[in-house]
């Protein structure tokens, strides 16, 4: 039940109305001092509420709010409103919280109590409306019914059992039980208030009816403050007070007050008593005495409506208002504004002081002013003066420090001058003159050089001071000093000085707020002139002049925190000039007046809204060990903090990753709710989360446990692993081989051409003997055959006939054409001889790639023996060879005939001619194809890179 109601958290970013700040002043007991509507807040059926008709209210130990409504149960986490479902319940008409945290419901159809995440009804109260209820070491339950149940719960079953207090139901004069409408206590007396008897008085089960005067008989509401006294609410006319002290039961005293009927009470923590009417709105009394009355009118909405059923005050002391109109929140410690002048500058404050002997005063741009009776008053002898500072001489006599002079509260000159700051030093008095230095008041003797001080700071053996552009110097009593390890401050007014506790030296200025410690100088608010600062304890507080008011504290987990105060949050202004600590209150001097704020003393508390890894963890895993798989990496978890004095935008977020050694592993401060601890290794792990308030207080932590799993074997991946690893064998034994065969391939190849080469060279040789040995002893034998005395001309020709065929078979071995004139040359003259008709064409690209003459030699003899199958086979008339180059920039050798076409890969039985042209082709790189030409031929195409 509970895992679904805190699933999620949101803030309603409607649920506040926030008006601009009214300016009335003081004029009687109806009219209220100027209200600051931050206070004020309001959650309806727009936000989620199930009805506006809202009659109890009730927080939780978690800090949870609870809203009882005509329609049923709701949450309120301080983010989202959230509808409980209560089977059977009805319209909730009582709500109350017991001592150990368990909530009890009072509703149309019975009692309830939630425990164990669900919701069980007491038994004897089934359809019973339950209008009242009573927890005061033992738990009483009101009907209208005219009967008071007393609850006892069984030590072994944990069971309630309802006994009837006193036996008989309480009836009227008519003899129908009567409505009992509210419970308190008064020692071991029961008080019951009724709907026509006024109140009865229970003791030892016997009933007893007061007879007192004035007699209020119908009684809506009893309440009973810490000090014991019981207040009373009934029903009274409109110009009349329903509102009633209950110190003696026999003679109640009426509070006075117009206030009609009175439907609602809640006692304060400050003594003060809430009262809400039926028609007239809210009523605040301290004692007998009205000091507070707030309607809708006067709140200009604040309080949404004058009809109020119902008052509860939190654990932050804020009072939460059910209407019938939604519920209002009402914020009495927020910052509320005081006036103290009708003229504008004398809004202006400048400084705050309070006197030795408890007077507080405030100077303005135009006077000084007094605070008394809860108001400021004007004094004399100031009047339209602006007042730069105040103090007490030695002789605790005040002194008033203005642009003209410095002047006894009498109004009485002791020098002129613009006088900044005063201190007590070596029981001398001195003031801060800009543009004169530093005066010792009771001579005015000169002290420091330095023309424009702007603050004092006596500390034991120093005098040190600020100044406006020489940074921080000192003073004995009797030379002034640099302090040299405050140098990098000069340039910049110093606008205070002080020090903590811990003997820490505190400066702020135009450049921020610095502590020095140890010889190091930090920067712990930047980029802000800080006017003013006070330190209470471990809190810093500083008056900037554009930012409103910052606080700051020290963490040793997390190092400063930082949280601001500004107009969103009620302040007038966001410059600040001047701060007072009172009591437990803070005095903000703006330029529209003084701030009173009270800093909150209640922490807040803190939830888990959602841990997420790779499913939805429930809140009762929460509260163990959560156990992850491994590997983890995609846990989330998201809390909120709980506060009805913080809006959700200002809560900080401390998150601490230790391990099972408590060490921290990973630490965050952040605005933002959420943690992603990612790729945790196996082990034990907690995260220690706090919730950080508007005012720095921190929460208890919140401990969330996790589990991460170790490693299972990963035989999946093993086997994965190992075929891999086969495979990355087997492919690199396949890379192996494959080289291993190119380069092989690669010397077959080399070696195929050198064995051409050196068939090449065999032939040039042939040819060469043939030309030299063979025709030369033909032309001696041809030589000798002339001297024959015979006719030897036949036997001649037959010489010169061998000698001829010969010369053709040495250029066939060795042609010498194309080392002479080159390979197009040789082409063009081997198409000639070859072929009766045909064309040649050739572009420069036998210039352009310049092949080696081993490499022309092959494309010779290639086209050779194609030209040769044309001859011989295609019965071509005509033939064209064409040398050029292609687009991917290669040599083209094409033959093209006008024969027989012919494809050597349609012929299964291929001649030597044609193994003899791939071969050659494959010993240059070259490619060879064969193709139907043009002409229903044969094209023949060499290609080469």
């Amino acid at each position: 039940m509970k895992a679904g109601i805190f699933k999620t958290f949101g803030w309603i970013a409607a649920n506040f109305i926030f008006v601009l700040l009214l300016a009335s002043p003081a004029a009687s007991q109806e009219t209220p001092q100027p209200q600051n509507f931050h206070q004020w807040g309001a959650i309806t059926l727009f936000n989620g509420l199930p009805s506006d008709n809202v009659h109890a209210i009730a927080q939780t130990p978690d800090g949870v709010l609870w809203f009882g409504t005509d329609n049923g149960l709701t949450i309120f986490d301080g983010r989202r409103v959230s509808t409980v479902s209560v089977d059977g319940a009805g319209k909730i008409l009582a709500l109350k919280t017991a001592p150990d945290g368990t909530l009890w419901v009072g509703t149309s159809q019975g009692a309830f109590f939630f425990e164990g995440n669900k919701f069980q009804l007491i038994e004897e109260t089934k359809n019973i409306p339950v209008t009242s209820i009573l927890i005061n070491g033992k738990i009483f339950l009101a009907t209208n019914e005219g009967v008071i149940f007393g609850l006892t719960r069984d030590a072994g079953t944990h069971a309630f059992t309802g006994e009837r207090i006193p036996p008989e139901s309480l009836r009227g004069s008519d003899g129908q039980p009567l409505d009992i409408t509210s419970l308190a206590q008064s020692g071991d007396k029961i008080i019951a208030g009724t709907r026509s008897r006024s109140i009865l008085i229970i003791e030892n089960t016997q009933t007893f009816e007061t007879f007192s005067s004035p007699r209020p008989f119908f009684v809506n509401a009893l309440a009973q403050d810490k000090q014991g006294n019981v207040w009373l609410g009934a029903d009274a006319s409109a110009s009349e007070s329903g509102f009633f002290s209950l110190s003696d039961l026999a003679r109640p005293l009426q509070i006075k007050a117009a206030s009609g009927n009175v439907l609602a009470i809640e006692p304060d923590e400050t003594g003060g008593v809430w009262a809400g009417t039926q028609a007239n709105g809210l009523f605040h009394f301290r004692g007998e005495k009205q000091i507070e009355h707030f309607t809708f009118e006067n709140t200009a909405g604040g309080l949404r409506s004058n009809t109020i059923y119902t008052l509860f005050t939190d654990r932050e002391g804020v009072v939460w208002i059910g209407t019938n109109r939604g519920v209002c929140r009402f914020d009495p410690s927020s910052p509320y504004n005081q006036m103290l002048s009708a003229d504008s500058n004398g809004n202006f404050v400048r400084t705050l002081f309070r006197s030795s002997e408890g007077q507080i005063f405030a100077g303005t741009n135009r006077g000084l002013f007094l605070f008394s009776d809860g108001v400021w008053l004007e004094t004399e002898h100031f009047s339209s003066r602006t007042i730069y500072a105040a103090g007490e001489d030695s002789a605790k006599q005040l002194l008033i420090g203005t642009p003209s002079g410095l002047f006894g509260f009498d109004g009485k000159e002791k020098f002129k001058g613009d006088v900044r700051s005063m201190a007590n030093f070596q029981g001398k008095t001195y003031a801060a003159v800009f543009e004169q230095g530093v005066l010792q008041i009771e001579n005015q003797a000169q002290t420091s050089a330095a023309e424009l001080p702007t603050t004092l700071f006596a500390d034991g053996e120093k005098l040190w001071i600020g100044t406006a552009a020489k940074g921080v110097l000192w003073f004995d009593g009797k030379d002034v000093r640099q302090e040299k390890s405050l140098e990098s401050l000069s340039g910049a007014p110093i606008r205070k000085i002080a020090k903590d506790g811990e003997n820490n030296l505190w400066l702020s200025g135009e450049r921020g707020l610095f502590r020095y410690r140890n010889g190091e100088l930090q920067n712990i608010i930047p980029n802000e002139d800080v006017r003013d600062f006070t330190i209470i304890g471990a809190d810093i507080w500083a008056a900037t002049l554009k930012g409103g008011l910052f606080h700051a504290r020290f963490d040793e987990n997390f190092g400063w925190l930082i949280s601001d105060l500004n107009v969103e949050q009620g302040l007038p202004s966001e410059q600040i000039f001047t701060l007072l600590p009172v009591e437990n209150r803070l005095l903000i001097g703006t330029n529209r007046g003084v701030v009173n704020y009270a800093p909150g003393l209640v922490a807040p508390k803190i939830v888990a809204s959602r841990v997420l890894s790779q499913r939805l963890h429930s809140a009762e895993e929460l509260n163990q060990t959560i156990n992850l798989d491994y590997p983890q990496n995609s846990l989330l978890v998201e809390v909120a903090g709980l506060s009805s004095r913080t809006f959700p935008e200002q809560f900080q977020y401390g998150f601490l990753l230790k391990n099972s050694n408590g060490e921290i592993l990973e630490k965050k401060l952040s605005r933002s709710a959420q943690f992603t601890p990612a790729n945790l290794p196996a082990g034990q792990y907690s995260i220690e989360i706090r919730a950080f308030n508007k005012d720095l207080l921190a929460s208890e932590p919140l401990i969330i446990r996790l589990s991460v799993a170790r490693s299972p074997f990963p035989w999946t991946t093993t086997a994965l692993g190992i075929l891999l690893i086969i495979a990355l064998i087997a492919l690199t034994w396949v890379i192996v081989e494959r080289r291993r065969i190119a380069e092989r391939n690669r010397e077959l190849a080399a070696a195929r051409f050198d064995l051409a080469n050196e068939a090449e060279r065999e032939r040039r040789r042939i040819a060469q003997d043939l030309h030299d040995q063979t025709l030369a002893d033909l032309r001696n034998l041809m030589l000798k055959s002339d001297k024959l005395p015979v006719e030897t001309s036949e036997f001649r020709s037959e010489i010169e006939s061998v000698s001829t065929e010969i010369r053709r078979i040495c250029e066939d071995l060795s042609p010498s054409v194309l080392e002479n004139v080159g390979l197009a040359a040789a082409l063009e003259f081997l198409l000639g001889d070859t072929i009766e008709n045909y064309e040649f064409s050739a572009s420069d690209a036998e210039e352009r790639f310049n092949f080696s003459p081993n490499v022309e030699m092959q494309i010779y003899r290639i086209a050779q023996e194609i030209l040769t199958n044309i001859k011989s086979h295609s019965d071509a008339k005509f033939v064209e060879m064409k040398i050029d180059v292609s687009r991917e920039n290669e040599f083209v050798l094409s033959i093209e005939d006008d024969g027989a076409y012919f494809n050597p890969d349609n012929i299964k039985r291929q001649g030597r001619g044609i193994a003899n042209i791939r071969s050659r082709a494959a010993l240059i790189e070259a490619e060879i194809f064969w193709q139907a030409g043009k002409n229903k031929g044969t094209l023949v195409l060499l290609r080469k890179r």
